[in-house]
């Protein structure tokens, strides 16, 4: 298994003052945040591509998994609205060619939310007609889509594994995976072993502590989830992939390095 970095830790300093941070602590794979100020598909042009790719190659740093903003921006796969929902497939097209450009071969979705005035049913057809269309073109451009869970209070379409399983179920698309994010799991009342047993493959872990009872995304030891419990069950199962530290919260960003340090070398203690 790889430790990575994930930037939206450092949202608020420089991308560049990430990518020292990461050589500092010795991190070579990073998640990437894609949100604003450190990269957005529609701002800088090919030339901050090839800004982001000289500076990820200076340092030998692999982006493992990339990932669009899309729970604060205007985007939502599940949209009711068919002007909406086809702007935030568009947003995602180009997300997918922004990941080629960076060198990484996976990028993150969610199912989005469902409009609260329609049906469960009808928002997860919308959903599916999204995450299927760009699902299609991953295939065609050799990109896997990690499929996120979303908490109970974010979304109220994919929220375990259940669901992951029937999004995929109904795709039937080798580019489209299955992955954990220990909040949205824990929230759900699940443990890795519900993912492994129910899952074909897992492309992708989101390591965070957390509260028990809210989806606050915290650093390591700073909450009540048995983190590393779930790194056994991992390393039982031969997870080969990526654990990203995707800590937020507006006390981390104040200080994220030593933030991420610690957390870093909590994993770094179990032989990781």
């Amino acid at each position: 298994m790889n430790i990575a970095g994930m930037n939206i830790t450092y949202r608020h300093y420089p991308f560049e003052h990430f990518l020292d941070s990461m050589t500092e602590l010795g991190v070579e794979h990073i998640e990437l945040w894609a949100g604003e100020p450190h990269f957005y598909v529609y701002r800088g042009g090919i030339g901050r591509f090839r800004r982001i790719r000289k500076e990820l190659r200076s340092r030998n740093m692999k982006v493992v998994c990339y990932t669009p903003e899309q729970c604060v921006y205007p985007f939502n796969l599940a949209a009711s609205d068919p002007e909406l929902r086809q702007k935030s497939v568009d947003y995602f097209v180009e997300n997918v060619y922004a990941a080629l450009e960076l060198d990484a071969d996976m990028m993150l979705v969610t199912s989005g939310i469902g409009s609260f005035h329609a049906t469960v049913e009808e928002s997860w057809k919308y959903a599916a007609d999204s995450i299927g269309q760009l699902s299609k073109l991953a295939e065609r451009e050799g990109v896997m889509l990690a499929l996120e869970p979303l908490t109970r209070f974010e979304s109220n379409l994919i929220t375990d594994v259940k669901g992951i399983q029937s999004m995929m179920d109904e795709i039937r698309s080798p580019a489209l995976k299955g992955m954990i994010d220990t909040v949205a799991m824990q929230l759900a009342g699940e443990t890795p072993e519900d993912y492994f047993s129910t899952l074909p493959e897992l492309c992708h872990f989101h390591l965070i502590d957390g509260d028990g009872a809210t989806d606050a995304h915290l650093a390591l030891d700073d909450g009540a989830l048995d983190w590393r419990g779930y790194l056994d069950s991992l390393k039982r199962h031969g997870y080969q992939g990526t654990c990203t530290l995707e800590i937020m919260g507006f006390h981390y960003y104040q200080d994220p390095h030593d933030t991420v340090m610690h957390s870093v070398r909590k994993i770094r203690e179990l032989g990781i």
